[in-house]
């Protein structure tokens, strides 16, 4: 485990590099949040959870759509670029950020600088990239890497999902997850 945080932290760490003025577009927005809240918290998502105890939550009823019916927070996380969800469903241990707008060829770009290569000795893999149609957002690309160790029961999945229509409810999803073989 000690492992996967110091490869993270490395990973974060040029990441942010790259992003050292304030995000300039929503993709670019969207790959610091998500960089910065969800990987970076990947591993203790509980320690996300305390620093955000005092941040105003979504009500309830807003959160539904976010924790897609499980029990959990969503919060607003606005930015100058627009406002994103950060949602934490508490009985899994996934985080994920949306963007209602952004560019999804740019957060896919981003998503896949930040993920798709592991620092040594982990191994990244590209688990999944399937295209799909669907009624709310109309084309959707998801694209999935896990991270592992050799023989490690534990891994991180990363997953983006885009939409490239104008009129999809949301244009972006990131998600990120430790997993257990």
């Amino acid at each position: 485990m000690r492992t996967f945080i110091l490869s993270l932290v490395m990973v974060l760490v040029a990441f942010n590099a790259s992003f050292a003025g304030d995000a300039e577009d929503p993709a670019d927005a969207f790959a610091k949040i998500y960089a910065s809240l969800c990987l970076q918290h990947i591993t203790n998502l509980d320690s996300l959870r305390g620093k955000l105890r005092d941040m105003p939550k979504l009500t309830p009823e807003q959160s539904m759509h976010f924790l897609a019916g499980n029990q959990g927070d969503a919060w607003p996380i606005a930015d100058n670029t627009g406002t994103f969800v950060l949602a934490l469903p508490s009985n899994k241990n996934i985080c994920a950020v949306y963007a209602r707008r952004a560019d999804a060829s740019k957060a896919e770009r981003l998503f896949v600088a930040l993920v798709g290569h592991s620092p040594a000795p982990m191994v990244s893999r590209l688990v999944r990239d399937e295209r799909a149609h669907t009624p709310a957002n109309g084309p959707t690309h998801t694209v999935s890497y896990e991270w592992s160790l050799p023989n490690a029961a534990r891994k991180m999945l990363f997953t983006i999902t885009t939409a490239t229509s104008d009129d999809a409810q949301l244009q972006v999803l990131g998600s990120a997850t430790m997993t257990s073989n």
